[in-house]
């Protein structure tokens, strides 16, 4: 009877194994489209040895940006893929990294054109407050700009859940600032782990 028992656990844990061992390897899912660690990570030591210098130690080169940027471009360019956006010109555009960056810079350019402003939240409105830009004291085009980007963000948060995006928490983006630096936390679009 333990020996049944045994038998039984041990294939339950292959099981588990087997069911993780699909999505081992794997950097981030955009719908059904699995996007590789070799990828990323090829894209990364690319740029690296694209920018090499010989006075940089590399041991002591931060690639983690680098692979934060990689992600994004890849996860977005995939993203505007799957939804049929309009394909972007990129004869601009290197081959590679730069091509997916190009890609996923239109296609979040399409979602913010196509974007439904929005009033913003009391939450919102108080953390513009701390940043020290009050909402009420901009000037009326600002203020419609920033219900735009509250759209744009909210508009973001849909595409990845209709989408089902997830990006392996190994590469540290689990947000996407829609604002440039100077207003961190205001429009922040949380990205799914797997």
């Amino acid at each position: 009877m333990r020996t049944l028992r045994l038998a039984a656990v041990a294939s339950i844990g292959l099981l588990a194994l087997g069911a993780c061992g699909t999505e081992q390897g794997a950097a981030l899912f955009v719908g059904d489209e699995r996007i590789s660690e070799t990828t990323v990570d090829g894209y990364v030591e690319a740029v690296a040895a694209a920018n090499e210098q010989p006075e940089i130690d590399t041991m002591d080169f931060d690639l983690s940006s680098n692979r934060e940027s990689t992600v994004l471009c890849l996860m977005f360019a995939e993203l505007g893929r799957q939804m049929d956006l309009a394909e972007p010109d990129t004869a601009g555009a290197a081959e590679g990294l730069e091509t997916e960056c190009a890609e996923a810079s239109a296609y979040l350019n399409e979602i913010l054109a196509k974007a439904e402003p929005r009033e913003l939240t009391d939450d919102e409105l108080a953390h513009m407050t701390r940043l020290g830009s009050p909402f009420e004291q901009m000037m009326p085009q600002d203020q419609a700009t920033m219900m735009v980007y509250a759209g744009f963000s909210d508009a973001l948060i849909g595409y990845l859940e209709e989408y089902d995006v997830r990006v392996n928490p190994r590469y540290g983006v689990d947000a996407f600032p829609v604002l440039a630096e100077g207003a961190e936390g205001l429009f922040e679009v949380e990205i799914p782990q797997r």
